[in-house]
């Protein structure tokens, strides 16, 4: 019998455009953007002549929990997974959960805002910082407005610029680096080296966001795999390179908890130097902030779709495809903390807690995916044998419980106040929402009773 609840179709407009290579891009600039710029030196610090095997670790470690995900992508591509997979293998309530948390998460455009004003600030010290990271929010906001295919193209220019500017800094500084430093991994005691690790994952797991395209991707269930483990694979490769000169380039007092301009300093012409600048640290952080963009609003969207919140709050321009009141609602969320002045702590404190437990709901989503959808699996181009999933699954688990511990200690009170006052927002949305929710949920599952979710997602 079908329910007299309709769901609403907020989607119908999103365009299949985004190929290999541009979601490769979306991955590298999720993960590169925000890591290699901001935890370089937090690494050093942490682990001495550690750092390039810190980041190793941490790759390894974001690999077993990006599995499931990976898994999910490729039997279910939807629009706003981070949504979709709680909600239909859980219950509303849990995909409304995850949801809440990933639009938390996208203050994470001020933390990259700020962070390439700072880097430009070391340039031309007469510019402002925060009206410059508002500036920077504000080009990227207007650059999705216009189209994902535009904004994909934009990324993967500014993947070759930065990749241009990472290897220049990191081959000119392989000459001048002290091969004794890395003699000893562990410095200051396997403790520290592991705790940098669990720190860097955080850095790393941006790759996963691309699940959150599979509606706009031309073979989603080839390149959602293909795109996340690839970019962690490449975003590992490029860390360990930079963190060889980093490290071993000047004495360890001089680099560690220092960004990597002071080695670029030392080991670069000065117009080399403007270029590691431009083009390395501002061009990832700009590439960063496109691609949070673009799929930043794929989770919301989802929820729309379910009654969670206003339909017309998910209209879809048709010209670009591109759901502008949402983005609009991301450019503020990212723009508030740069004009009220929080700190970079504070903000980096709020993303890591909030990215921490929706991951953790995502990757136990994917344990009832064969049980419950076998045929959508048996269909998926990527699977993991049962054993290696649930192992997965379980390591992924522990790998985020121990990180949330580890960033709990470290979120400072203004933080604590926001992401308090976030929750409470956001249980007054589910108070007043669920019930209607749940009976547009049971009307899509009525009617479509052969796949859990609608067929205008199916795998490729």
């Amino acid at each position: 019998m079908t329910s007299s609840v309709r769901a609403p179709d907020v989607e119908a407009n999103l365009k299949r455009s985004i190929t290999l290579p541009q979601a490769l891009g979306v991955s590298f600039h999720q993960i590169v953007g925000g890591g290699v710029i901001a935890l370089m030196g937090v690494a050093i610090g942490l682990t001495g002549g550690g750092a390039p095997l810190a980041f190793a670790i941490a790759a390894a470690m974001v690999i077993v929990y990006s599995l499931p995900v990976a898994v999910l992508g490729s039997a279910m591509p939807v629009t706003g997974g981070r949504y979709s997979y709680a909600a239909r293998l859980i219950s509303p309530s849990m995909g409304f959960t995850t949801m809440w948390f990933s639009v938390l998460v996208t203050i994470q455009l001020s933390l990259m805002a700020l962070a390439g004003a700072d880097y430009l600030h070391s340039l031309v010290p007469s510019v402002p910082t925060r009206p410059l990271a508002l500036g920077l929010i504000t080009v990227f906001f207007l650059a999705n407005l216009v189209g994902t295919a535009f904004s994909n193209r934009l990324g993967i220019v500014l993947a070759f610029v930065m990749l241009a500017a990472f290897l220049l800094y990191g081959f000119a500084g392989l000459p001048h680096v002290e091969w004794g430093t890395f003699a000893d991994s562990a410095p200051h005691g396997t403790g520290n080296l592991l705790t940098a690790a669990a720190m860097l994952t955080f850095a790393i797991t941006g790759s996963t966001y691309v699940a959150e395209l599979g509606r706009e991707m031309k073979r989603p269930g080839r390149d959602i795999p293909l795109s996340m483990i690839g970019g962690i694979v490449l975003a590992a490769v490029l860390y360990v390179f930079l963190a060889i000169p980093s490290v071993g380039t000047l004495p360890i007092t001089e680099v560690a908890g220092k960004p990597m301009s002071v080695v670029a300093d030392h080991i670069l012409t000065p117009g080399g130097f403007t270029f590691f600048i431009l083009g390395g640290a501002l061009a990832s952080v700009a590439g960063h902030m496109n691609s949070l963009l673009l799929t930043s609003t794929k989770p919301v969207l989802a929820a729309i779709g379910d009654g969670w919140l206003p339909t017309r709050l998910g209209a879809v321009n048709k010209r670009y495809g591109t759901p502008h009141w949402l983005l609009f609602g991301l450019y503020l969320i990212g723009a508030i903390p740069v004009l009220t002045g929080f700190s970079v702590a504070s903000i980096a404190g709020m993303v890591s807690i909030a990215a921490t437990p929706m991951l953790a709901i995502m990757i136990i989503a994917s344990c009832r995916l064969r049980s419950r959808y076998p045929q959508q699996y048996e269909a998926a181009p990527f699977k993991l044998p049962w054993g290696l999933h649930l192992t997965t699954v379980l390591l992924g688990t522990a790998v985020l419980a121990v990180q949330a511990y580890l960033l709990l200690d470290k979120l400072t009170w203004p933080a604590t106040v926001a992401l308090v006052s976030w929750l409470a927002v956001g249980a007054g949305v589910w108070l007043v929402r669920h019930k209607h929710a749940n009976a547009v949920v049971r009307a899509r599952q009525d009617d479509d009773e052969a796949s859990p979710l609608p067929p205008r997602t199916p795998a490729r």
